[in-house]
């Protein structure tokens, strides 16, 4: 996404590059001709002073006048949509909502999800009296929004929306509810403090199919029946200690096995089946670092880790110049036991682990520089010594016949002796 601010204008003009690229700006149009090798598609006429433009990754161009934030469609120079509440907004006040197409705009006391394409709002905070929104993330699987926020005064909700119409299908006030019996004393005074903090945090979200979405707060998991909003279940996490909440959460839909999901905390890893909550394995796959991400692999679940901030890190700590080292494993479906005994030792934070038969080549990366090495799944061992060297982003691996890893970045390619 592009943003260029503007001074005070009145017109804008879209010039399309015959020999060169360039990035697109503001300006006055000019009464001379345009420069050789370019040809102005358009001119339009915007109502006040343009205060600043960005392209959305739809394709559609926002325009910020004092009067109004507008839609411009690229092709024919036309407006689409026009907003006037939210004229003069900061050009870092408008934003892209994390894992879809749509748009956010706040200013103090509203907060406006769109469409860039057609302008509909898909939520608008004053619908449910927000005063504070903590969570927004559109499930693209459901075609919906999920909105989580606080008023002023009053419980905070979770609502969601539809994001093609903007109808709100259902609002769940009682998702920080304690489910456990009410304490007294200090243990009273912690649940409290637990539910405060669960309320002002970003809730983890994820679609577990058509008929439940999973959410992780500070108190634990929640199962929200998908059409309701009702809670079918909740879960809590066992982490290293009893009752302290995880730092670092993740949660997983299961590829092939689709009576469960999975769950990332801190440096462990369990699987939850989706009817009842209950966990299917008697304890957690545990790595060193914080789990980054898994591949289900059909060998086992290849746990990538994380460094975590070095004040934070549990277990077995390792610093080299600066970094926590970590430590990768591969949990079996059935009961979650590592194949490896003991973590293997990586430099970093593993990004990625590109699956090429009964292999995976891991991409590491550690002090700002990137590594490769091959992993063997069954087993979980790495079969080169040392880890390998590359420029730039892990983009693509191969394992050849004779057991060499070519690995690329672009145009580059690199073979790796086994």
């Amino acid at each position: 996404m592009v943003a260029v601010r503007a001074r005070t204008l009145l017109s804008l003009s879209l010039v399309v590059s015959v020999s060169t690229a360039a990035h697109a700006q503001a300006g006055t149009p000019a009464p001379a001709p345009a420069p050789s090798g370019t040809t102005a598609a358009w001119t339009l006429r915007m109502k006040g002073d343009i205060r600043w433009q960005q392209v959305t990754p739809a394709g559609v161009l926002l325009v910020s006048t004092d009067g109004s934030l507008a839609g411009v469609d690229i092709e024919r120079g036309q407006v689409a949509w026009e907003k006037p509440e939210l004229g003069g907004l900061p050009a870092d006040s408008v934003r892209m909502v994390e894992g879809s197409l749509l748009m956010e705009a706040a200013r103090p006391g509203l907060l406006v999800v769109f469409d860039p394409v057609t302008g509909t709002a898909v939520f608008d905070s004053r619908r449910l009296n927000l005063a504070q929104i903590v969570t927004r993330r559109a499930l693209p699987q459901s075609g919906t929004l999920l909105v989580h926020g606080r008023r002023a005064a009053g419980p905070p909700v979770v609502a969601l929306y539809d994001l093609a119409s903007g109808e709100q299908r259902w609002a769940n006030e009682g998702l920080f509810e304690q489910t456990g019996p009410q304490k007294k004393g200090l243990g009273g005074l912690m649940q409290r403090l637990v539910t405060a903090a669960s309320e002002a945090t970003a809730l983890e979200v994820l679609q577990a199919g058509p008929d439940m979405i999973v959410v992780h707060t500070l108190m634990g998991l929640r199962a929200l029946d998908a059409r309701s909003g009702a809670v079918r279940w909740s879960a809590v996490l066992p982490t290293a200690r009893a009752g302290n909440a995880a730092r670092h959460v993740r949660l997983f839909p299961s590829l092939d096995k689709t009576d469960r999901i999975y769950v990332g905390f801190d440096d462990r890893l369990m699987a939850y089946r989706l009817a009842d909550g209950q966990a299917l394995w008697s304890k957690p796959a545990m790595i060193e670092g914080w789990v980054h991400g898994i591949v289900q692999h059909p060998n086992g679940i290849i746990i990538l880790p994380e460094s975590p901030p070095a004040n934070q890190a549990t277990g077995n700590v390792r610093i080299v110049n600066g970094v926590v080292q970590t430590g990768l494993n591969v949990a079996r479906y059935e009961d979650g036991t590592t194949i490896a005994d003991k973590p293997l030792r990586m430099r970093g934070t593993v990004t990625d682990a590109m699956v090429t038969g009964g292999s995976a080549v891991l991409a590491v990366d550690a002090e700002s520089r990137s590594f490769v090495n091959v992993l063997d799944v069954a087993t979980a061992s790495v079969r080169l010594k040392k880890d390998v060297k590359i420029k730039g982003r892990l983009d693509y691996a191969e394992l050849t016949p004779g057991g060499a890893c070519s690995t690329s970045r672009g145009p580059t390619r690199r073979r790796t002796p086994r």
